[in-house]
């Protein structure tokens, strides 16, 4: 057990201490206590209560947030046996949400353009679920002193090897490799329900069995060294001795299994060895959840072998290649493994959760009024509803970037017009739902936002617009105006009168218009489920919800 404290004072003892860890012939790993830290504030407490209640929510509220693990840049979740396979014939018995370094828009824009595309790779901005109003910032906080205690270990494992202490550091910056994971790990017994019921929705192939049920498959991680957390036992390390042993649990306390990786391994040629680990599924009557920082280099960092490594008696073993490509070939190896088994039929699932369908669409407020869209053509032919458009698949814009402009373009109203917006105060999202049965098989989430006009800028929305393209642009929706106390329901979608009233409240709109003092940090959340064309069933309630800043906004062309 080394103190995170220490190694920031580079107190001899705790460098020495370091390195016997990092050269042991017997184990490969480390413990750390970060407890008396005073920058590094670890609140595991807090960030598992978060974790624990996301976890908790239904299946179709963790799939709002579903992403193709690394090959989506802005995390979210991993539903239960769709962990990629860092093993043939096994299956990984463990969902996850993944949290990646949560840049705004605009920064990521930055660092593209000024470094390139790849070095913007596994960076934000995330989509917090708004269901568990804590868990943006008891993640938050938790990344950010993972951010400390892996600049501490970086710096300190150089000076324990006999290294410049920035040899690694400096290679840790803003745009560093650093994913961070909260598990969770049901007990068998819940698997086999779980088996039931997707055996129940057909979602389970009849060759189950041909795999072995594991929490993680063996592997070494990608990055260059590893800060794990965990409520109880299940992680097992590989010494160089070849011997497994269980990591200590530590539920309650800031002290963190420290696991070397594979960028360490290349750096030091070998003379430290990453180490490899397996998680064991949940036999006992009690879930494992557990908290995992990865903690890698720039994107376009290269690793290779340092000279001070390569010497005769150990020549250079690993050929050079930059951190993001070294995780982007050995994610895509995992990736290509549970891609095999999904095509032999040879899985515990036939296929993968999709991530849900989405639409933006934008009401617009003016005085007493509301102006909606009657529908030329499609589903809604001869029906009103606000300005709609589906958000495109792994596009970088925002939703609300999508509502204000290709939603209103669809009814031939000026994208512009929203630039003489306060948009802090006058656009805002105001609801989010979730929708089952509305298109087959498919989970659909809607955003919906609305936006307060003043006479000027009312004026800029009807402006017509010059484009350089010679195509007509296509209108098929028809804007009219209503008064708010006649909206007309009765020739509209049937949710609409369900949510309508209680969102634009949270904006502080009523019939009479808008009330910037009745404006509420909230948004209203729900799901609305339909059957034959019908609405079923439905649900609404409101949550705390600050929207994010907008420091730029983006238009869809």
């Amino acid at each position: 057990m080394l103190s995170l404290e220490d190694l920031r004072a580079r107190t001899p003892s705790a460098l020495r201490s370091l390195k016997d860890a990092l050269l042991s012939p017997t184990f490969g790993y480390f413990e750390l206590d970060c407890s008396q830290s005073g920058q590094s504030s670890f609140d595991v407490h807090r960030t598992y209560e978060a974790a624990r209640e996301f976890f908790a929510q239904p299946t179709e509220v963790k799939c709002q947030y579903v992403h193709t693990q690394y090959v989506s840049g802005s995390g979210g979740y991993v539903p239960i046996l769709e962990e990629y396979a860092y093993v043939k014939g096994t299956a990984a018995l463990v969902e996850s949400f993944d949290v990646v370094r949560d840049l705004s828009l605009a920064d990521l824009r930055r660092v593209r353009d000024t470094l390139g595309a790849d070095a913007a790779r596994g960076l934000g901005p995330m989509d917090w679920p708004v269901e568990v109003s804590d868990m943006k910032p008891a993640f938050r906080a938790f990344y950010s002193s993972c951010d400390d205690a892996a600049g501490v270990l970086m710096a300190s494992v150089a000076l324990a090897l006999g290294l410049d202490e920035g040899t690694f550091s400096q290679y840790f910056g803003d745009t560093a490799h650093c994913s961070m994971r909260a598990m969770h790990y049901p007990t068998i017994a819940e698997h086999q329900e779980i088996q039931s019921e997707m055996n129940a929705s057909h979602n389970i192939s009849g060759t189950r069995d041909a795999v072995s049920i594991v929490g993680i498959a063996e592997h070494t991680d990608f990055e260059f060294i590893t800060i794990l957390h965990q409520t109880v036992q299940g992680l097992e390390l590989k010494g160089r001795d070849g011997a497994w042993r269980l990591a200590a649990a530590h539920p309650d306390l800031p002290r963190f299994t420290i696991i070397f990786a594979d960028a360490l391994e290349i750096f030091t040629n070998g003379l430290v060895r990453a180490t490899p680990h397996r998680v064991l599924a949940s036999q006992r009557d009690k879930d494992r959840y557990s908290l995992v920082r990865f903690n890698g280099l720039n994107d376009l960092a290269i690793v290779e072998p340092l000279s001070q490594f390569v010497t005769v008696e150990r020549p250079r073993k690993f050929i050079a290649a930059t951190q993001g490509d070294h995780v982007g070939r050995q994610v895509t190896n995992a990736s290509d493994n549970l891609a095999q088994m999904l095509e032999d039929k040879k899985y515990p699932k036939t296929t993968l959760t999709a991530p849900p369908k989405r639409y933006a669409q934008m009401l617009i407020v003016a005085g007493d009024k509301i102006l909606l869209g009657k529908h030329t053509r499609g589903e809604f032919a001869e029906r009103f509803t606000g300005f709609i458009v589906e958000i495109e698949q792994d596009s970088e814009l925002a939703p609300i970037d999508f509502a204000r402009t290709g939603a209103v373009r669809r009814a031939g109203l000026n994208p512009g017009a929203f630039d003489a917006l306060n948009q802090d105060l006058d656009i805002r999202e105001i609801g989010r739902f979730r929708f089952t049965g509305w298109i087959p098989d498919t989970l659909v989430v809607e955003h919906e936002f609305v936006a307060v006009f003043d006479d000027a800028a009312l004026a800029l929305l009807f402006q017509q617009t010059k484009s350089k393209s010679s195509t007509k642009t296509t209108v098929d929706m028809i804007p009219t105006w209503f008064s708010l106390d006649e909206i007309p329901y009765a020739d509209m979608p049937e949710d609409d009168e369900k949510w309508y009233s209680c969102c634009l409240n949270v904006a502080g709109v009523s019939t009479t218009g808008r009330d910037v003092t009745r404006v509420v940090d909230q948004l209203v959340i729900g799901h609305f489920h339909f059957e034959n064309d019908a609405l079923a069933s439905w649900s609404t309630v409101a949550v705390p919800f600050k929207a994010p800043e907008r420091i730029e906004m983006y238009r869809l062309v």
